[in-house]
């Protein structure tokens, strides 16, 4: 298998903000280069069954939907990877994989399992680590809560 010939698709849509637009990032698959993550969830992080889901826009649940991977239903090669929402163009840290989407969805998307294969990420980011936040199970989960956290307001 040619590893230089497969890519990882990476889009970031900034989350809370209207000002900066959706950004795209291609890495190699088997180029060396190691992928960016948070090893932990962010105070914010949507996937976090504690966060606020109402800061999150249509837009940002549409980008969470275009990158999902459930059991039986897998995130084929081209769909994006979702980075955490407080990483920016022009910041220390323009990309890194989100800690919550990597634990919850990871296993279920192609590109992430072959990231880990190929030792761009490691195995762990896979699950939730020690002393880690409660997460929702799936997206399903984290869109229930957003509209009743949306019919509450």
């Amino acid at each position: 298998m040619n590893h230089e010939m497969t890519f990882i698709n990476s889009e970031h849509e900034a989350l809370n903000s209207g000002i900066r637009g959706p950004i795209s990032r291609r890495t190699p698959i088997g180029s060396g280069e190691k992928l960016e993550y948070r090893a932990f969830p962010c105070a914010k992080c949507p996937w976090r069954t504690d966060a606020d889901l109402t800061e999150f826009s249509e837009e940002d649940m549409a980008m969470l939907r275009r990158n999902n991977g459930a059991p039986g239903v897998e995130a084929q090669l081209g769909a994006g990877m979702t980075s955490c929402h407080c990483d920016q163009p022009g910041t220390a840290r323009e990309f890194r994989l989100c800690a919550g989407w990597l634990a919850v969805v990871g296993v279920d998307h192609v590109e992430v399992r072959m990231a880990v294969l190929v030792e761009a990420l490691p195995v762990e980011v896979l699950r939730p680590g020690a002393g880690w936040p409660e997460l929702h199970a799936g997206l399903g989960e984290l869109l229930e809560a957003r509209e009743q956290q949306l019919g509450e307001g």
